[in-house]
């Protein structure tokens, strides 16, 4: 780095600590390369809707207000860019979303597409923007789920190498041993290798990204940030003393292999690098997380290492009272994302009323209608499961005759009949005290169930519909002998889900009698192997001021203050994911890529 450069980054260290200001890119000057990666909090799960609670704090105020352009949305970045690969490789997901630096580019579904959350990208770009007169590029690398251990292993560190207690455990399970160690060989380092061809790739051809890329001024690899953890912390087979102190010391000696590797890959002998050391459950956390980040941070007091490598504690930026407030959230989630609950006695809830809103259609009432239903077990030998399977919704094959048993005029006078809901077994949830889901019919000896029934409509005059649906796995639903709706996993919490449907499938209601049927199949507890389950369901509509009552910030505020205060619905607003992603809180992440940031800077100013 130059003498001038360094009066530059000298004198600009200060306004991307206080504020950030506004500049424009300098011609000739090369452009500032930095690298971040890591796993699931790297990505980044705050959401930008989280952003206002930034400005409830004075500390924080000021970087909502560098955060936002003049329109109130999050700021555009004139002279830094971004490159991002992320999505899962072994479900053809793998891609990069790449522009103009600004909101967006944290944790996303389609690689390609705003995903409306932030990572520690954001702030750390709008501070290298405001600390450096050219232009800035970020690459970015993150994958949810991924530990340094096995899938970002640096190649220096050797092979994953299986202790005697991991052995003997899989000889017990009865696993392949071979084929164990043959499948984490083929994962380890499968990320470390993905991360490193794309950097090279993005800085083979930095033109594609960054539009306005000065040859002739070229580039420089300034920084890299790594930030992880988490599932190094949960892996007790590989961190069998993850407990005690000492116990993560093979994550200290894989960090710094891990910096050399990266070093030498990219031939930037002393790149400056941050290790982002966990934080969750903030500064008085215990247990694992607690013995992890010493040994996460362990590197940066190397001298091997020294004025180049940082460690950054994150822990200081958890956010306590939001914390706290995690199961008020929880039941206000449950709450606004339920058609129904269920009572403490295990029996559909009668909601307060709360003004106009959804009404089940049609007569006669859910409540009094009879289904048919009858129930079959399996009989191919490929269409059967273990009952120690979770996931167990599948197609198998009809008994012989119920081919179009969903169709309209289908006989199904000789099954039995009863209302709703069907069940069999204890299906128990904290969430409904110490009851049971109580079905009011016997759903049969089979794992399978087909049940139908009718009801009359006179008028189609709601502004939408939807279906409102109990059951314990998955299923498949039919209006009028067409799917409407299918469901392969299962819910382990019991209320009335809420299931819009869309105008193909409206379009089969009809004036007069329509037949509502479902496909579902049993739960068996993974202990006793006990078959548990209960489903019912009906199709209700909403008129326009209905519809308007409940999107209403009124309704919305009524609904939340008969669980929390007004203060305390500013703080939940805050946060919109669960404390392992740092609550999604964007406060919280902000305050961390801004971190990050001077970190680097800081170490810039010292070479």
């Amino acid at each position: 780095m130059t003498g001038n450069r360094i009066t530059t980054v000298l004198a600009l260290v200060a306004l991307a600590v206080t504020g950030f200001g506004s500049t424009f890119a300098a011609k000739g000057k090369p452009l500032k390369v930095y690298i971040l990666a890591g796993q699931s909090n790297m990505e980044g799960q705050a959401k930008i809707e989280t952003f206002d609670y930034i400005g409830d704090d004075p500390a924080t105020a000021p970087l909502l207000k560098e955060m936002l352009g003049a329109d109130g949305k999050p700021r555009v970045c004139e002279k830094a860019w971004i490159s991002y690969l992320t999505g899962s490789p072994d479900r053809d997901m793998l891609g990069e979303g790449f522009g103009k630096l600004t909101a967006g580019y944290g944790s996303r579904s389609n690689p390609t597409e705003d995903g409306g959350k932030i990572g520690p990208e954001f702030t750390f770009g709008l501070v290298m923007e405001k600390a450096y007169d050219g232009p800035i590029l970020i690459i970015k690398t993150a994958w949810g789920g991924k530990s340094l251990n096995t899938d970002f292993r640096p190649p220096s560190a050797g092979p994953y190498e299986f202790n005697e207690a991991q052995l003997e455990g899989l000889k017990k399970q009865g696993k392949d041993i071979a084929q164990v160690k043959a499948d984490k060989a083929k994962a380890t380092g499968r990320y470390y290798r993905l991360m490193i061809d794309h950097v090279k790739k993005v800085l083979a051809d930095p033109k594609r990204v960054v539009p306005d890329y000065d040859l002739k001024a070229g580039y420089e690899i300034a920084g890299f940030v790594w930030f992880q953890g988490w599932n190094d912390m949960c892996d007790g087979h590989t961190y069998p003393e993850r407990d005690k102190p000492g116990g993560f010391d093979e994550y200290s000696e894989l960090m710094s292999h891990f910096i050399r590797d990266v070093r030498k890959e990219l031939s930037a002998p002393k790149l400056p690098f941050v290790i982002g050391v966990i934080g969750v459950d903030g500064e008085e956390a215990t247990g694992a997380i607690a013995h992890l980040r010493p040994a996460m941070a362990a590197p940066a007091s190397s001298p091997e290492f020294k004025g180049n490598v940082a460690a950054v504690e994150t822990a200081p930026f958890w956010d306590d009272a939001m914390e706290a407030l995690l199961p008020t959230k929880a039941e206000i989630n449950r709450r606004f994302n339920a058609a129904y609950l269920l009572t403490e006695e295990g029996v559909i809830e009668n909601p307060e009323a709360s003004g106009p809103g959804w009404e089940p259609i049609g007569t006669p009432r859910p409540a009094d209608r009879v289904w048919r239903f009858m129930s079959f077990d399996p009989q191919k030998k490929e269409d059967q499961l273990p009952k120690t399977e979770k996931k167990r919704f599948r197609n198998v094959m009809l008994p012989a005759g119920l081919e179009h048993w969903h169709t309209p005029d289908f006989d199904d006078s000789k099954w039995n009949s009863g209302t709703a809901p069907i069940g069999k077994g204890d299906w128990r949830h904290r969430d409904i005290g110490k009851a049971t889901v109580q079905s009011k019919s016997e759903w049969g000896d089979g794992e399978f169930l087909l049940m139908r029934s009718t009801f009359q409509l006179d008028k189609l005059d709601y502004e939408a519909y939807r279906l409102s649906i109990l059951a314990r796995q998955g299923f498949d639903i039919y209006l009028n002998g067409h799917k409407i709706h299918t469901y392969i996993w299962w819910k382990d919490e019991p209320f009335y889900r809420p299931i819009v449907l869309e105008p193909q499938h409206v379009k089969h209601l009809r004036k007069g009698v329509n037949v509502l049927a479902a496909y579902a199949n049993v739960e068996y507890d993974r202990r006793t192997q006990e078959p548990h389950a209960s489903i019912d369901m009906m199709i209700e509509g909403i008129t326009k001021e209905g519809l308007a009552n409940i999107n209403s910030q009124e309704y919305t505020l009524k609904q939340m203050d008969k669980i929390c205060t007004r203060q305390e619905q500013k703080i939940i607003a805050g946060a919109s994911n669960a404390g392992y992603h740092y609550l999604g809180s964007g406060k919280i992440m902000a305050q961390i890529g801004k971190a990050f940031a001077e970190a680097i800077l800081n170490m810039e100013k010292q070479q």
